[in-house]
């Protein structure tokens, strides 16, 4: 009996320690699984952070690629307006006389009969603006030229000039220019010579170094004549010259009226700077000297 019961309690420990033994692997069991869970969610969360980082790179590409189809049909939009502009222009160019009658840029200054003139864009309405430089006749002959500028002289006009392609015999007097003033210029500096020789030689011989040439006394003043004349003609000349150009306004930029004035065309013309200066009166002036044609001048014609 004694041994049954040591038996009994034997296997009732062997059955208790393998029951605690089953719990501890079943517990560890549980840890083992929960710990897989874990490291599977985490992988799972991953893998969808990085299908949306995947969405987003494909969202931006195709964002990108919509950018640049929409700049390239932007570009063909804009050279399609570039091709329509320039065969607008050339349509323009073919046409020159539908553009002059369309363009309010333009201007039609009436002559006589059918030699009216186009003067170009920049020339505006026939008013006083501030881009008109002045009024301008076209004559065919010199002896038309010359008539209208002594009637011009005799008018209330004093800025007015008039061009031709070579000298007129008469013109100053028909504009009422009177004599120049350049040989007065001319005097002063040949006297400055003169007398810049005379001091030169009668220093030198007479009184810094005086000497006695070929039995001569100090001051020989006819052995120095020829530096007086050289001097004299020297001084006069140069000066003359450079004033000449600086008077006629060599060293600035010309007004260009019309590059066929130097060819075959003579003018009359009446500026914009005249204190007594109207569009419509000069215009009406210069009608009754009968010119072939009248045209108005602005800074871009």
């Amino acid at each position: 009996m004694a041994k049954d019961k040591e038996t009994k309690e034997t296997l009732e420990e062997t059955s208790e320690e393998t029951a605690a033994e089953t719990s501890a692997e079943e517990t560890e069991t549980s840890a083992t699984d929960a710990e897989n869970t874990a490291v599977n969610d985490a992988e799972t969360t991953k893998a969808e952070e990085g299908a949306e980082e995947s969405e987003a790179s494909e969202e931006a590409a195709a964002t990108e690629e919509s950018d640049a189809s929409d700049d390239a049909a932007a570009q063909e939009a804009a050279a399609s307006e570039e091709s329509d502009g320039e065969d607008a222009e050339a349509s323009s160019d073919d046409n020159p006389d539908d553009e002059v009658e369309e363009s309010h840029e333009s201007l039609t200054v009436a002559g006589n009969g059918a030699s009216d003139a186009v003067v170009p864009p920049a020339a505006g309405d026939v008013t006083n603006g501030e881009g008109m430089k002045g009024i301008a006749a076209y004559f065919d002959l010199p002896d038309d030229l010359m008539l209208a500028a002594a009637h011009t002289r005799d008018s209330k006009y004093d800025a007015f000039e008039a061009y031709s392609p070579f000298p007129i015999h008469g013109m100053d007097d028909a504009m009422g220019l009177g004599r120049s003033w350049i040989p007065w210029v001319t005097f002063g500096a040949g006297s400055a010579g003169f007398l810049t020789a005379n001091a030169i030689q009668f220093f030198m011989m007479t009184f810094d170094w005086p000497m006695i040439v070929g039995g001569k006394p100090y001051a020989p003043w006819p052995s120095f004549v020829p530096i007086m004349f050289e001097l004299t003609v020297l001084f006069a000349g140069v000066t003359t010259a450079l004033v000449m150009l600086i008077a006629a306004g060599c060293f600035r930029k010309p007004f260009i009226i019309d590059p066929e004035i130097t060819k075959d065309r003579f003018v009359l013309w009446i500026s914009a700077d005249d204190d007594a200066f109207d569009a419509e009166e000069v215009r009406g002036f210069l009608e009754t000297l009968n010119p072939v044609e009248i045209r108005t001048i602005t800074k871009g014609a």
